[in-house]
């Protein structure tokens, strides 16, 4: 029998780490001397000591190590193994996501180029009851002549806008074209107008969207979808919808470019 300082020794493990195994069950001391309170250890508990560690070094907690030594089948312990063979793969992609995030950084850092400025977020966009407008654009410029023609199909129903308000562009061109763009205006609305007819009553699917929110001019719209690309291929989304641009503040709510709000991005899924 060896005195716990003694064991400490022989099996390269700290009173303290000791201790700690005797506290949670997992290993106790053969026994312990009534009347001087020592603790003692048995050269056969090394084995036992030499399992935890070596369990401990997969990841496992060790509240699970101590069910896999008290359960001791071979089943049980095949089924830990592959769960945390499960999540050690999710942290390894993880860590490669942030890896490539970080080669991404330095990239931009040395090109000169603020990423911090256009931040890529994720969010979700529930179903919801919208009037729209739908048509082909011979020019870009040309995005208000819809959202006119969209403003004239909410009075004409009287239409209540849902809070807050969800009024984006969709632009529904599979590749981009520099004229004759199909492109369609929303407006999200609480309750139901079918007897719209200058704009279109519909249910609009929910959908993913990875998205830049920036103040300013239109200007920047190469930045920011050289941001969001980048952004997408780092952390392994697809762009599987169109793009789709989100006003908080827009041209006709205030003509000066400055006060412009707009939230920018595509419709993405992993």
């Amino acid at each position: 029998m060896f005195k716990i300082g003694e064991f400490s020794k022989l099996s390269n493990t700290t009173v303290r780490t000791l201790d700690h195994y005797a506290a949670l069950g997992l290993l106790e001391p053969e026994t312990i001397d009534t009347f001087t309170n020592y603790r003692y250890y048995s050269a056969g508990q090394l084995s036992r000591l030499n399992q935890i560690k070596l369990l401990q070094q997969t990841g496992l907690p060790l509240k699970t190590i101590k069910e896999i030594i008290e359960t001791n089948d071979l089943t049980f312990l095949e089924q830990h193994y592959t769960l945390q063979e499960q999540k050690l793969q999710e942290d390894l992609d993880e860590l490669l996501k942030k890896q490539r995030m970080v080669s991404l950084l330095k990239q931009h850092m040395k090109e000169g180029i603020e990423m911090t400025k256009y931040n890529v977020v994720v969010k979700e966009v529930a179903e919801r009851n919208v009037l729209s407008v739908r048509g082909t654009l011979a020019d870009y410029t040309l995005e208000g002549d819809l959202w006119m023609k969209l403003q004239q199909g909410m009075q004409e129903v009287n239409a209540k806008i849902k809070q807050p308000p969800l009024n984006m562009t969709i632009f529904h061109d599979k590749e981009f074209v520099e004229k004759n763009a199909d492109v369609e205006v929303q407006a999200a609305v609480v309750g139901e107008y079918p007897e719209a007819k200058a704009a279109d009553f519909k249910k609009a699917p929910a959908f993913t969207m990875a998205s830049v929110t920036f103040s300013g001019s239109f200007d920047q719209m190469p930045q920011i979808t050289q941001t969001i690309g980048e952004w997408i291929e780092a952390n392994e989304y697809q762009i599987v919808g169109p793009m789709i641009n989100i006003s908080h503040v827009s041209p006709a709510e205030d003509p000066n470019p400055d006060n412009w709000v707009t939230e920018s991005g595509f419709v993405v899924s992993k």
